[in-house]
């Protein structure tokens, strides 16, 4: 029966639905003693978590008591997150308070250390050598949760307001006024942490907007600069946080309001934030962090540096660019984790376009591109890419390579990233890109096929201005090396290797007539001859000789 029919039959029988928030195991204990036993809700095509359903009975019954039950627990949790969340900014209070009101450099860095414990699981031993003896009992004697309790605080903190108004407190009062007396194991084990070992989303959304400091009631302006510098290099790329929030955001949002994952505002937000991070950072950045190479022949030009100055300028481009090629590394891992976890799973990958972790990974590609560094984002794709189709074509040579390259998870997520980047500018930009660096580097034309095939096979079916750009624009309008305009003949007309012949299949031939048709009918037109470059022609008549 249909999922309509089923849900007929049981209104008929007087029976009520309702929306509440159990789990699928309580439906089918509900329903267990109901006349319609064969109703399997398990193979319907319910969304379980829009669509919840239980039985009402009369009062007093058993699916009535599961149900009073299920509710109580779900109303003590919620009223455990409240007193958490209650206990924990109280603390934040505390420690504010404490902070303001010390005077000598142990005092603040035992208030930080009695949250600091609460939250993370720290060896108070370490401080115990770099603090007085006074203040090293103090430290030694604070009380430690279990497990499981500082688990549940650790999330209150970072889901809450708490983490936000204790970081631009770190961030701006501790930074300027006691951050540099602080010995180095203090700095890592009651201040670094609180953004090293926190939920990486909201540490970024904290961090990247203070790299610009516009306030002029700060009185050391350049230590609270340099110290969100460093940890914005500690936490993104040291200890990996891009890749980190690639993970967070492939779970369901932790927000009551969102049942379906993440909203997709905030990952957008938390991309453009990721990239922005060399716009904000000032000219005394690390190297790490610095975008200068795009302006450095301008400069060089308009200034009239020496030729010294301006090969110290450029020298801006390999760490400037660092920061990007660290980004697109990270980013890849996540995406490659998340498609094979949702593999492992058996999990459908063709509903993982919505995934966060895609969608994170799509984003922050498209801001990188609008950056004008493509070029970074393309030389790291390719590698990866480039390494994972020479291993399938040396491993598996007489194997079916469609089936072969469509079932393997390290080939899938190709596909799923380009499907998740929804800006058209960074779509061609990249395609661009791609066929100039694969001519560049004399791929052979079925590695080219393969490449382009992982990266574009599914948008170019879902998406007529992929099929567009392709087949129109770049055979049209771009200037390719003939290997390339070789190449997406290949794929986006013949849709088959080199090595077949794409002359076997009828569907394919008159896909093929039609198109070089329409390009010849293109290229003979009086006008169009005139208003193309002479490169443009030479570059038709090698392809069709």
């Amino acid at each position: 029966s249909s999922p309509a029919e089923c849900w007929s039959v049981l209104r008929r029988r007087g029976k009520l639905f309702c929306r509440s928030q159990h789990k699928f195991v309580f439906y089918r204990r509900a329903l267990r003693h109901t006349a319609y036993t064969y109703i399997d809700f398990r193979k319907l095509n319910f969304d379980f978590q829009k669509t919840k359903i239980f039985v009402s009975e009369k009062p007093g019954s058993r699916r009535n008591k599961i149900i009073e039950n299920t509710k109580n627990m779900e109303n003590d949790s919620k009223k455990r997150r409240r007193e958490l969340e209650t206990r924990i900014i109280e603390k934040v209070g505390e420690v504010i308070t404490a902070v303001k009101n010390a005077n000598r450099v142990d005092e603040v860095i035992c208030a930080l250390h009695s949250i600091a414990s609460l939250l993370f699981p720290i060896d108070s031993c370490l401080l115990s050598g770099v603090i007085d003896q006074r203040y090293r009992d103090q430290v030694l004697s604070a009380k430690v949760p279990c497990a499981n309790e500082r688990d549940d605080l650790w999330r209150v903190f970072y889901q809450g307001p708490a983490f936000s108004t204790l970081a631009r407190f770190l961030l701006l009062d501790v930074a300027s006024n006691w951050l540099a007396c602080f010995p180095f194991s203090a700095r890592k084990h009651v201040y670094d942490i609180f953004f090293v070992n926190g939920l990486a989303v909201e540490v970024a959304q904290t961090l990247v907007p203070c790299l610009q400091q516009s306030r002029s009631d700060v009185i050391d302006i350049n230590a609270i600069q340099s110290n969100v510098e460093r940890l914005v290099v500690l936490c993104l790329l040291e200890n990996n946080g891009v890749l980190q929030m690639a993970r967070e955001f492939s779970v369901t949002s932790m927000s009551e309001d969102s049942t379906n994952g993440w909203p997709r505002p905030i990952i957008s937000r938390v991309a453009q934030l990721v990239a922005s991070v060399p716009d904000k950072a000032g000219l005394r950045a690390p190297t790490s962090l610095s975008s200068q190479y795009p302006y450095a022949l301008m400069y060089w030009m308009l200034c009239g540096l020496s030729e010294h100055a301006f090969i110290s300028t450029c020298l801006c481009v390999c760490f400037g660019n660092l920061f990007f090629k660290q980004l697109t590394i990270q980013l890849l891992s996540g995406a490659e984790e998340r498609a094979i976890t949702l593999s492992d799973k058996e999990a459908s990958f063709g509903i993982s376009e919505t995934d966060g972790t895609l969608l994170f990974v799509g984003e922050t590609f498209c801001r990188i591109c609008r950056r004008g560094s493509s070029d970074v984002l393309l030389h790291e794709v390719i590698s990866q890419i480039f390494r994972h189709v020479q291993q399938v074509l040396l491993s598996n040579s007489d194997a079916d390579l469609t089936e072969l390259f469509g079932s393997n998870p390290g080939s899938q997520v190709w596909s799923k990233i380009m499907g998740a980047i929804k800006d058209p500018y960074t779509v061609e930009r990249m395609s661009e890109l791609l066929l100039h660096q694969l001519a560049s580097e004399h791929v052979t034309d079925v590695e080219a096929y393969w490449i382009i095939w992982l990266l574009f096979h599914q948008i170019f079916y879902q998406q007529t201005s992929v099929r567009s750009m392709l087949v129109d624009k770049f055979l049209l309008w771009k200037v390719f090396p003939v290997c390339c305009l070789r190449w997406i003949l290949q794929f986006a007309v013949f849709g088959c290797p080199p090595v077949a012949d794409p002359l076997s299949k009828d569907h394919e031939t008159v896909g093929l007539i039609d198109t070089v048709q329409r390009l010849v009918a293109v290229w003979s037109k009086k006008e169009f001859v005139q208003s193309a470059t002479m490169e443009q022609q030479a570059c038709w008549k090698a392809l069709f000789i």
